[in-house]
């Protein structure tokens, strides 16, 4: 149970935070965020951190596939962030860029006005079919295909 001056809250689990001003009655200034459900304290800084990256990831996405010529498309779709005559998109940014995949497509040796192209093979065993992603550059990307 959690003390938060004018009530005691059971924890229990729950889907969403329902962030509450909390009063203490003996130091009416030491008033805080918390969760009327499990009184869990908020932290103003993680959510302005949290809202400033989720802004910063969209702004991102938006350059690049406006970047290759495409429409960027509003709103949750699943798996599909942009659309242009031949491509469909979907950005990804942060945790899931592969620093391994950058190091061997940079490692790669370019004569004149080759371009890198990184191929990297899932082969899984006898009786699957492997699968095969293609790596390249954005810059490159974009001279090539790009508008």
């Amino acid at each position: 149970m959690t003390e938060l001056g004018w009530a005691t809250v059971t924890p229990r689990k729950h889907v969403r935070h329902q962030w509450a001003m909390t009063f203490d009655v003996n130091d009416p200034s030491a008033s805080r965020w918390a969760c009327s459900v499990c009184g869990k304290a908020r932290d103003l800084g993680l959510a302005r951190r949290s809202r400033n990256n989720g802004k910063r990831g969209r702004a991102i996405q938006r350059q690049r596939i406006v970047g290759l010529g495409g429409t960027n498309l509003a709103g949750n779709n699943e798996n599909l962030d942009g659309i242009s005559a031949l491509f469909a998109f979907e950005s990804k940014s942060g945790a899931s860029f592969s620093n391994r995949y950058w190091s061997w497509l940079k490692g790669i040796p370019l004569r004149g006005e080759q371009i890198g192209v990184l191929i990297v093979t899932d082969a899984p065993g006898p009786g699957r079919k492997a699968r095969s992603v293609v790596i390249i550059d954005y810059d490159d990307w974009k001279d090539l295909h790009g508008e």
